[in-house]
């Protein structure tokens, strides 16, 4: 006789029927069985904004590991890439070994470059986008401008403006910033930006139609933007003033040959950790090294004295800068080694007064590294994140942060910002992610937030081990939202092989769960599974299980 794994729900019984043990002749607090199996996961919706290397990362992915999901993903611009849609200013590329800068999911044997240019990384993900059909996800020309909880539904409603120029509302049970770090930029804080009658640019929103050839031509900033502009234009341009505050076939044949070489490059950077710390043998000896190697380029040693820093290598962003030292000894460089003050009708002013006339301004002055999302979030306590973070944004393992439940920031506050490839972490944040949105999918839960006692304990950790590391060094840094000296608000505390191992699990108790009906129980279902329903289902799987091979 063959028997059925599957319930019959005509041997069900009321709840309220007679039953024949007098003691169960009770109600339970007025509790129902949900008649499903056990971690029947009920449909989400979930909204992420942008389409960048995070939001694509998300779409193939969420094909694959999740299920009974809605996915719509809001890109402001009209294609996807993000950051590398955006930065396309002279000599743009990525600080990272193109054969790391990938995702796992999608190698690319045929980098043209060790460090590869904006255009082709965007082109890298264009190919994945077609390839895997991701765009059908992404809504473009479309600018999310607000978020706000709702406790009762446990939800968040989303307010959108979209390509037609109407605003409409949409919903979901998950939002995940995925609008990245280096997303907003922003002009630096100088008087007469709206005075100068000349050309202005940003790095981050460059003007290709404009020739530079023979201009006078100032160029603000000394981080990796300016490091990588300034030996790209300065053969072309007329005088450029450098305002300075702070000093591939074998593998297509051969893919085992490839995933080989593009591991050991991983794990070279995966070995980095020691030298990070300001104290070490790795952290002096690089450091000499470094400074030898910028004298020699310099070749004048009054501009080494200025340009040869004295905090610690790795305080701020370590950018590959072909040609850049050689280009600020040239004839028509003047290197300035004071803060631009304030722009005229005809030129930029300097510290100590004195006005230099050009035709053309440059701001690499960086991006908007608050972690605060790019549109308005108000969450539980009418908290507003933008306000709540202020000049010190606080997280939790730079995913998440109180008072914003069902929400996931790709990347917040001191999350793995420059441990090398950000492409694996996004990849692990995802699979983080993924496991916590599974359990709220199966397990009848309304939301998630940290702790508040989680968070404080973790930001002891973070800033106490922080001393030791040469992010805390006392220079000028986007990794300390710009001072000198303040928090750390970047980075995470450890190497980026402990990142991975902390996230492989979800610490469920740093968290504070509530559940959408009064019994947290309530996801056990009618006693069923779904494998012993299943005609292909394994009775016996549990034969198999990792831990009898023990």
């Amino acid at each position: 006789m063959a028997v059925s794994g599957a319930p019959d729900p005509g041997l069900i019984p009321p709840s309220d029927a007679v039953h024949e043990n007098e003691w169960y002749n009770q109600d339970f607090d007025g509790y129902r069985i949900s008649e499903e199996p056990l971690h029947a996961k009920r449909h989400l919706r979930i909204v992420c904004v942008g389409a960048g290397a995070a939001g694509l990362q998300i779409a193939y992915k969420a094909e694959r590991a999740l299920s009974d999901i809605d996915l719509q993903i809001y890109e402001k611009n009209s294609d996807i890439g993000g950051t590398w849609l955006e930065n396309r200013y002279p000599g743009c590329t990525c600080d990272i070994p193109s054969h790391s800068y990938q995702f796992t999911w999608a190698r690319n044997p045929s980098w043209s470059a060790y460090y590869s240019s904006s255009e082709e990384i965007w082109q890298y993900f264009k190919d994945i986008a077609t390839k895997y059909d991701l765009e059908k996800y992404v809504q473009f020309k479309t600018t999310v401008e607000d978020a706000t909880w709702n406790e009762e539904r446990g939800q968040w409603k989303v307010t959108i403006l979209g390509p037609d120029g109407k605003r409409v509302e949409d919903w979901c049970d998950i939002l995940i910033s995925g609008s990245g770090v280096l997303n907003s930029w922003k002009y630096p804080n100088i008087p007469g930006l709206d005075l100068f009658k000349g050309k202005l640019m940003h790095s981050a929103k460059w003007d290709n139609t404009y020739d530079l050839a023979g201009k006078r031509v100032a160029v603000i900033g000394g981080g990796s933007s300016a490091v990588q502009i300034i030996p790209n234009i300065q053969a072309r341009v007329g005088k450029l003033y450098a305002f300075l505050r702070s000093p591939v076939q074998k593998w297509k044949d051969d893919p085992e040959e490839y995933k080989k070489y593009a591991r050991d490059v991983e794990g070279e950077l995966n070995k980095r950790f020691n030298l990070m710390h300001m104290q070490s043998g790795d952290q002096k000896n690089s450091r000499e090294l470094i400074a030898n190697l910028m004298s020699d380029k310099l070749g004048n040693g009054k501009l080494a004295k200025k340009m040869i820093p004295d905090f610690a290598l790795g305080c701020r962003r370590m950018t590959p800068g072909s040609g850049y030292l050689e280009s600020l000894g040239k004839e028509n460089v003047e290197v300035i080694h004071e803060s631009a003050v304030r722009l005229t009708e005809t030129g930029i002013v300097d510290e100590s007064g004195v006005e230099h006339e050009v035709d053309v301004v440059i701001c690499a002055t960086g991006f908007d590294t608050s972690f605060t999302p790019h549109f308005k979030v108000t969450g539980r306590n009418n908290a507003d994140i933008k306000t709540q973070f202020g000049d010190f944004p606080v997280g939790y393992l730079g995913i998440m942060a109180e008072n914003f439940p069902n929400m996931f920031l790709l990347i917040g506050p001191n999350g793995p910002a420059s441990h090398s490839s950000i492409l694996p972490i996004l990849e692990w944040y995802t699979r983080y992610a993924f496991q916590m949105i599974t359990k709220f999918q199966t397990e009848n839960i309304k939301s998630f937030e940290p702790k508040s006692g989680a968070i404080k304990d973790l930001y002891n950790h973070t800033h106490e081990l922080m001393k030791r590391l040469v992010w805390s060094s006392a220079c000028r840094s986007w990794f300390k939202m710009g001072k000198t000296h303040g928090p750390v608000t970047a980075i995470y505390p450890g190497s980026r092989l402990h990142f991975f191992e902390l996230l492989k699990h979800v610490r469920w108790e740093d968290y504070d769960l509530t559940y959408r009906t009064g019994n947290r129980f309530q996801f056990l279902g009618n006693g069923y599974t779904f494998t012993e329903q299943s005609p292909d289902g394994d009775p016996v799987w549990y034969f198999d299980d990792e831990f009898t091979k023990v």
